[in-house]
Formats: C-alpha cells, sequence, structure tokens
C-alpha cells in the first residue's frame, strides 16, 4: 500500500510547508518524529525564524543577504551582546546647547545658533553607516522629539516668557517638520502646526512628547495651579483622540496603537495613595477634556505604600514605540519585533525618616498585554490587584536617584553603571529581560553563567523589605544580568555619570566635561 504520511512528502515540499509556519508549530514539528527534527535543524530558514523569536527581532526586507547569512549575522550580534563584547567605539563631543534626543539610533542635540544636530549611530552586524547633519530651526524651540523612520521632527515653539496677564489661556504651538530638511512635514496637515490651548496661570510648563505612528503624545506639567494635562494627537490630520487633566496625570506611554499607558499616585475620588496605572483604549475615546479617572479600560494596582511613605515622582519609560519601524533606507537584516518591550517605571518617595527612595519596576509589554486581552469587552473597567499581576510578571528593584540621561531602555534591555566598589570601581551593567531567551537558558543541559562570570541568570525572586510599602514586596521575573569594566580609555579622561543604549550601541555620558563614548555592536 502506498505510503501517504507526511514523511513520505520530497524534501522540498516539506521544506515549502515548513516555510509558511510559525516559529511555535516549528518547535511542536521538531518534536515529532527525528526525521522532521534532522530537516528543521538543518534548515536555515527554519533555523532562522526561530532564532528571530528567541531573541525578540523580525525578519527586514528582502535583499542580497541569505537566510544563512542572517542567521550567522543574528547569532553573532546576540553572542556579542550577551558578553558585552562591543565591536566599535568613538567619542563625541557634545553641543552646547540644552535639549537632545535619542531615538531609532538618532542621536540630536541643540545647539545656542539655532541648529539642531543630528548623527545616525552605526551598527556593525546590522551594516548601519554612521552619517550626520544639521538642521536649521527658524522658531525658538522649547522641547522636541524625532521618528527617523517617518523622517519626523516634531517641535514645540517656546511660548512668551511673560504671557498677557490679563489671560487665562495662551497657544501652545507644535511644528511637524522633515528630520532631515527642517521643511513641512509631507505627512502632516496645513498648515504643518498643532495648536493647543493651556492655563498659563502657574510658571512655564515642561513637556514630554512621544511619537506612536500616526500618534503623537504631549504631557504638559506647570509648577503652579494648573492641573496637568495629557493630550494625543492624530498628527497626520491634526484630529484629537484624547485629553486628560488633573493632578492624577503624571507620566505616560504607548503601549500599543490602541492602548495608552498613564501612571498616577493619587486617585483624588479615594484620596488613597499610591502608584497606579491606567490603560486608556485610544479608539473609543473622545477628544473632550475629562478626568483620568472618567473613562477609562482598566487599571493595574500596585503594592500598598506605608502611610507614613509620600510618593514625589513617577515616571514611565520604553523605546521603541510599539508601531516603530526601521529606517527603511538603512534595509536592516533584522530589528526589534514590535511586542518586544520592556517598561521601567520610576517611583520616588520620602519615607518616615525624610530619606529619598527610588525605585524601578521592570514591565514586559506582554505582562500587561496578556492580561488586557483576557479581559472581556465591553464591561465596566477592571482594577487588575498586584497580586494578580505584579509578583511573577514584574521584577522591582531599589535604585539611585534617577539621571536626566533617561535614554537607558531599549527593547528588553536596560543598561546602567553597576554600583561602583574598591574592584569594580566603573562597571556596565546590562539586565536583558527577554523571557524566551530565559526560558531556553532554564531548559539548557549547558552550564549556565556562574557568579564569578561575566553574566548570570537571575531566577531568585527579590524581596523588598516593608517598610516604603505595607508589606514585603516580592517579585520574581527571570532577567540576564551581564557586567564589563568600562574602557580605561574612557575612565582615565573622563567621569562616566550615565550610560544611555540603543538597538545597536551603548552611550557612555560624562555631563561635566560633555563627551560620549559610543560603544557600536
Amino acid at each position: 500500500m502506498e505510503d501517504l504520511t507526511l514523511t513520505s512528502l520530497p524534501l522540498e515540499l516539506i521544506l515549502k510547508i515548513y516555510s509558511t509556519l510559525d516559529w511555535k508549530t516549528l518547535l511542536v514539528c521538531r518534536q515529532v518524529c527525528s526525521l522532521f527534527r534532522s530537516i528543521i535543524e538543518s534548515s536555515a530558514r527554519a533555523q532562522y525564524d526561530i532564532e528571530l523569536a528567541v531573541y525578540g527581532m523580525m525578519d527586514g526586507p528582502p535583499s542580497p543577504l541569505t537566510a544563512s547569512d542572517r542567521l550567522a549575522l543574528l547569532k553573532e550580534r546576540n553572542a556579542a551582546w550577551e558578553a558585552l563584547e562591543w565591536k566599535a567605539s568613538n567619542d563625541l563631543s557634545m553641543q552646547q546647547g540644552h535639549l537632545w534626543e535619542l531615538c531609532g539610533g538618532v542621536f540630536a542635540q541643540s545647539s545656542p545658533s539655532n541648529l539642531l544636530h543630528l548623527r545616525q549611530l552605526p551598527s556593525e552586524y546590522r551594516n548601519i553607516k554612521e552619517k550626520s547633519w544639521h538642521v536649521a530651526l527658524d522658531v525658538h524651540v522649547r522641547d522636541f522629539t524625532i521618528d527617523p523612520a517617518q523622517d519626523l521632527l516634531v517641535l514645540i515653539e517656546q511660548p512668551p516668557l511673560f504671557p498677557n496677564p490679563n489671560e487665562i489661556e495662551q497657544q501652545i504651538r507644535i511644528h511637524l517638520r522633515s528630520l532631515t530638511t527642517g521643511d513641512n512635514h509631507r505627512l502632516a496637515p496645513k498648515p504643518a502646526t498643532l495648536v493647543h490651548d493651556f492655563d498659563v496661570r502657574g510658571a512655564m510648563p515642561t513637556y514630554t512628547l512621544q511619537v506612536c505612528g500616526n500618534l503623537l503624545g504631549v504631557y504638559l506639567m506647570s509648577y503652579g495651579p494648573p492641573d496637568p494635562e495629557l493630550t494625543v494627537w492624530n498628527w497626520t490630520t491634526g484630529e484629537v483622540i484624547l485629553t486628560r487633566l488633573g493632578p492624577e496625570v503624571m507620566t505616560f506611554a504607548f503601549l500599543s496603537s490602541r492602548f495608552l499607558l498613564v501612571g498616577s499616585i493619587v486617585d483624588i475620588e479615594t484620596d488613597n495613595t499610591g502608584p497606579r496605572l491606567y490603560v486608556l483604549d485610544m479608539t473609543q475615546s473622545s477628544s473632550e477634556k475629562i478626568l483620568l479617572t472618567a473613562d477609562y479600560f482598566c487599571s493595574f494596582a500596585w503594592p500598598q505604600f506605608n502611610a507614613w511613605t509620600n510618593p514625589v515622582g513617577f515616571s514611565i519609560r520604553s523605546d521603541p514605540s510599539p508601531a516603530w519601524q526601521p529606517n527603511p533606507e538603512a534595509r536592516v537584516p533584522f530589528s526589534i519585533a514590535h511586542r518586544h518591550r520592556l517598561f521601567i517605571i520610576t517611583f520616588c518617595v520620602i519615607t518616615s525618616e525624610g530619606r529619598e527612595s527610588s525605585h524601578d519596576l521592570f514591565v514586559p509589554a506582554d505582562t500587561l498585554l496578556s492580561h488586557i486581552e483576557a479581559l472581556p469587552t465591553a464591561t465596566a473597567p477592571r482594577d487588575i490587584t498586584w497580586d494578580e499581576w505584579g509578583p511573577t510578571g514584574t521584577r522591582l528593584m531599589q535604585t539611585p536617584p534617577s539621571s536626566p540621561w533617561v535614554c537607558y531602555v531599549f527593547g528588553t534591555k536596560f543598561a546602567t553603571l553597576a554600583s561602583r566598589t574598591r574592584l569594580y570601581p566603573d562597571t556596565l551593567e546590562v539586565r536583558d529581560f527577554n523571557q524566551l531567551a530565559m526560558k531556553r537558558a532554564a531548559e539548557s543541559t549547558k552550564k549556565l553563567a556562574s557568579e564569578d562570570e561575566i553574566s548570570q541568570h537571575v531566577y531568585n525572586s527579590s524581596v523588598i523589605k516593608a517598610g516604603e510599602f505595607l508589606y514585603d514586596v516580592r517579585t520574581s521575573l527571570p532577567y540576564r544580568v551581564t557586567r564589563r569594566s568600562l574602557p580605561h580609555s574612557f575612565t582615565q579622561h573622563f567621569l562616566t555619570a550615565a550610560v544611555m543604549c540603543s538597538e545597536d550601541n551603548l552611550i557612555l555620558v560624562d555631563s561635566n566635561h560633555r563627551h560620549l563614548q559610543v560603544l557600536t555592536f
């Protein structure tokens, strides 16, 4: 009788079938029989798809590079990051301006001469060449952000320093420009300026700006009477998507193209003190100015603070945005996947002894999205308790006071300077919260890195003892930590104050000497 099983098919046909499968199905097929396992392990395309998934990457556009070429590059790049073995370094002097941004591998700095200086940082493994250019600014800029993949430069114009004392509101003007030329952006509305009214009874506001595809979020906060305000626009049409205001609005970040995270410390309705993450559904929101708690999809509660703990600061950092795409001109072989992102939520408190204390909560995007996607639609807002999401889905750590150089996260990697010791005075530390890579390491028969080697896998729980919190807080999200001494060529001349992280670089910052060293992978 003729054999009609899958194993009887020609090898070329089996490989064609495998090319249509996702990585999870490929792993299942590998367990079916020794033949399938052998075919998958000898297929560069199948192995490449699996490695992309494990390391949270997505494939790039077609190019002369074969699947085998890309697989080799990907493995070399991952090994270099895991050992912190950069391929090149470059010294840069900082401009004299006070504004800067790091996004999409482009470092931008303002200067007193009304020029914005931009530098595309290089990549060895993804073959990105370094280049620099500048854009002339025809407005007095108070703040800015960039999105290189969309050729987008967002400028907030400095409002008058002495507004009319009889006016309660003033207009903020947001200019949408090309990052390469400084001209009006081709996708912006006409005129290419967003105009927004804000309360000017207090001091001049500070701004936080974030871009997510066609969405632009701007957070305004004054150290005075007006409440903080968060507005999201569709910057390509000028339409206001939502506005939230009130003292409880303290920070924000895009969780996806649909959901917005907003951080709060105080619930003005209940007068409860304690951090909470509100999730807003931007597809179901109106442009009306309303309080944060008036309309939200769900919220994530934090551990309860001690009654004498006074929270004074709250921020959320994540990079890249969930809609991020690599610059199409670079034609990179692979880039970070959309959901492969880490949120670092920092809060600062004053303890009952009057001491300042800071903590970082490390939260993968999937921790939040998995709970959100499990909620039924068209229901009342759901408040998710800390015990439901926090202990196993996050890692809470006590940290030094935060640095103004806040671009310390990219994908699931977090870069910092390790605490100085006599033996290790200047040590670079990278924590990677890639959960698939951690699971592979846990299942591997190979010996994991020990405590005295350059890296280690951390599976044990972290415990923050009761004090600032009402009870002990235990978290257990696994992560890999890698440490390496800083280059002597840098430490003998400069004092490293901070480290920043992008997809292909670590950037050492000496703000006293206004100097950077770019480490390139």
